[in-house]
């Protein structure tokens, strides 16, 4: 059954009064946001927004599974301050599909929890409580749910404990900034379990699977790639040890991976660090500085723009290399030390580059150590670069992010990334050769399909608010819990 939730918005300045009706679900749990400028002088009331967030789908499964842990377990003990261990039988577990395989909650009890910090993000777009659980959009302020904090930081605020409480049916949590903190202009309010980070848990719709490679190949542990509804691997002939590349035929709504097939058999048996394909079929295959291009019959080909098979960039690292269309680009940084630099290409000449772009330390830190791969969803224009095991979503022509890519979020460093355009879900894809009695089966893979996120809440505010250093702001949350 579906309710009217009010929202409001109220200057008490210019006057601007806003009022819009959010439909929500009928359900025992509820959480309102009021949102209060203050002017730092004077102390009056400048602002106030009041509105009804919704709980992610991510919370009704936590809760399913917290109530299917109470209901197996044998006994609980809390033999640490970490963690509350799970002593029941270990088929029950397996059998009900619950997420804690380490067979603890230290989900829930040691702080990760995606109601753990609210944040204030200026992500703009249209609620969806059946299918949203990453948090996007630039981040201009956070507080930690458990913590008061006094310090310099230009993002946090603090929990004032003078004036929260707790009641049977009711959590009242109050948060304060000064003046020099969550400036900018914010649309979103987000709990999430960390205030810069998106965790990658899967904890509703994911899904395993195991697939075999075709008779006679092997997989090889390497980045997977999305291309046009197609799952890309790297493998290799198991015979000749030829580098093969596998394609397999991807179903992101149903989960599904079949009818695999090796699309190229390429005459080399050298080892790669990365792979590509390109829009008229050709493999382009990484290897520190060096560039190789084959045909789709495993035959070597030019590279773009010159007359031999492979080219040596100049000790760029390469480690990021992704073709979008007729753009191809290559990280063209020498020095990992460096901030991250590319090079875009046109497809057709890949010696002379149409232009570079830096992606400063503040943006994207990778001093010190390698980039993990780079990948493109087309669906949004997005690029995405892998470094330090997190997944930076980046907006295609600007390299910076916007109001609308995901925040950092974690990720094995091969899994591929894609998106559920019905859902509008970003997916991981990740996949490890399956080990058994000591060692690995690389005629084998074991594929997890899972949506990236885990938050526990978002609330899109009836209009921007704009906080300033001639501002102070309060941030109320209300938690109404009903009895039964």
């Amino acid at each position: 059954m579906i309710r009217q939730s009010k929202a409001t918005k109220r200057n008490f300045l210019t006057g601007e009064a806003i009022e819009i009706i959010k439909e929500k679900p009928l359900k025992a749990v509820r959480g309102v946001h009021t949102i209060e400028l203050f002017d730092a002088l004077t102390g009056k009331l400048v602002e106030r927004v009041e509105s009804e967030n919704f709980i992610s789908k991510i919370m009704e499964e936590l809760q399913r599974q917290a109530a299917l842990f109470a209901f197996l377990t044998d006994s609980i003990s809390s033999s640490s301050s970490d963690y509350i261990q799970y002593s029941g039988p270990l088929y029950n577990l397996a059998r009900y599909d619950v997420v804690f395989k380490n067979l603890d909650m230290s989900w829930v009890t040691s702080g990760g929890f995606p109601m753990s910090w609210i944040v204030l993000t200026n992500y703009d777009g249209p609620e969806d409580p059946e299918n949203e659980i990453i948090m996007r959009g630039r981040i201009i302020g956070y507080a930690s749910r458990y913590n008061t904090y006094a310090g310099s930081d230009t993002k946090r605020g603090s929990l004032n404990t003078a004036e929260s409480f707790v009641e049977p049916q009711h959590i009242h949590l109050v948060y304060d900034w000064p003046t020099h903190a969550a400036n900018g202009t914010f649309n979103s309010v987000y709990w999430n379990r960390w205030p810069d980070e998106n965790p990658s848990v899967g904890v509703v719709g994911k899904k395993y699977l195991q697939i075999s490679a075709p008779n006679g190949y092997l997989f090889v542990n390497k980045q997977a790639r999305v291309k046009n509804g197609k799952l890309y691997f790297m493998g290799k002939e198991a015979q000749t040890n030829k580098v093969a590349i596998l394609v397999y035929d991807l179903n992101v709504q149903a989960r599904t991976i079949t009818n695999g097939q090796v699309y190229a058999l390429l005459n080399t048996t050298s080892t790669y660090d990365d792979f590509e394909i390109a829009p008229n079929g050709d493999i382009y295959l990484v290897s520190g500085s060096n560039l190789y291009c084959f045909g789709q019959n495993g035959s070597p080909q030019n590279i773009p723009g010159t007359s031999q098979t492979y080219r040596y960039y100049s000790g760029y690292l390469l480690d990021l290399f992704c073709i979008t269309g007729q753009d191809v680009y290559m990280e063209s940084r020498t020095n990992y030390n460096d901030d991250i630099k590319i090079n875009r290409y046109n497809i057709n000449d890949l010696v002379n580059p149409l232009d570079t772009k830096v992606i400063p330390r503040a943006t994207i830190d990778a001093y010190g150590h390698y980039c993990d791969g780079m990948q493109y969803i087309p669906d949004l224009s997005m690029v995405v670069i892998k470094a330090s095991d997190y997944a930076f979503f980046m907006d295609r022509t600007t390299f910076d992010f916007s109001k609308d890519t995901p925040v950092k979020t974690s990720i094995n460093s091969y899994s591929a990334i894609t998106y559920d355009p019905i859902k509008k879900q970003f997916i991981e894809i990740r996949q490890t050769p399956p080990y058994n009695n000591g060692q690995y089966d690389y005629t084998k893979c074991e594929v997890t399909i899972q949506p990236m996120g885990f938050m526990g809440a978002r609330n899109l505010l009836p209009s921007p608010v704009t906080k300033t250093s001639t501002n102070t702001m309060k941030l109320t949350y209300d938690l109404y819990i009903d009895s039964f």
